[in-house]
């Protein structure tokens, strides 16, 4: 019975900070656009959208 209740006063422990965790990203605006970061990662080149490539057929 004793182990029971220090997992489960642990388990607990975890999940209320995991909550605050998550309550602080969404407070402090970490899932606003999160779209922009993809941007960042992958930046879009035009340089290469500009110039339609041939193929060359044989």
């Amino acid at each position: 019975m004793d182990i029971t209740f220090y997992m489960f006063f642990s388990s607990f422990l975890m999940s209320m900070s995991a909550w605050c965790v998550f309550l602080w990203a969404v407070r402090t605006g970490q899932f606003r656009d999160v779209e922009e970061g993809k941007y960042q990662i992958w930046p879009k080149d035009d340089e290469d959208l500009s110039e339609p490539t041939q193929s060359v057929r044989p």
